[in-house]
């Protein structure tokens, strides 16, 4: 395969969040307590592969080895990203639908506008649309990407403050705070053992 691509990692993710949702409607208890579990699991497998494609360039420029094969795997980390969270997406639609589960009018105009983003990106991940786009490209895949993080740093660290997720908001925050620190060239330079090498 061309540049050691392996594009089978979008069905990892994909294959990852199925099982979830399987191994959700698996347990104990009542139909509500199940989608709300898959619900909540698919959205936290999803944002790892989300911080796998956001972080893959900084964490190559700062420490290569390991982190050079992440980066040639990004384009597919962020198509399994796109993957796994359209399958949390239609678990919260199922969820809103099944449930008397609500959500606040901003959530679906703020989360739609991130799915909107996020399939944006999808369908112009290949090299013929990043040819197409021109700059166009690297302005909407930047913009996205910053939507789809603030999305998601802004949904974990309003869990800080609740008791029953308070470990999970501060991981979360500070995973995604180190990772959009990164990508900011003076903070690359302080914390990299190449130093001003990069």
């Amino acid at each position: 395969m061309a540049g050691g691509r392996k594009p089978w990692l979008i069905a990892v993710a994909a294959t990852g969040a199925l099982a979830i949702c399987a191994g959700a409607a698996a347990m104990p208890g009542s139909f509500d307590e199940r989608i709300a579990a898959a619900t909540r699991l698919t959205a936290r497998w999803s944002v790892l592969w989300f911080l796998a494609a956001f972080a893959a360039r900084p964490l190559h420029q700062m420490y290569g080895g390991v982190f050079t094969a992440l980066l040639r795997q990004r384009r597919y980390a962020g198509l399994g990203f796109a993957a796994a969270h359209t399958i949390h997406g239609a678990c919260f639609t199922w969820q809103l639908l099944a449930t008397d589960t609500t959500r606040p009018l901003i959530t679906f105009i703020v989360g739609g506008a991130g799915y909107a983003a996020m399939f944006a990106m999808a369908v112009t991940s290949s090299d013929a649309a990043m040819r197409a786009l021109g700059r166009n490209w690297k302005r909407l895949h930047t913009t996205g990407i910053w939507l789809i993080w603030f999305i998601f740093a802004y949904s974990y660290s309003g869990r800080i403050g609740r008791a029953d997720s308070m470990a999970l908001g501060v991981t979360m925050t500070v995973l995604l705070v180190a990772a959009a620190l990164i990508r900011m060239p003076p903070v690359r330079r302080l914390l990299s053992p190449r130093g001003a090498g990069i």
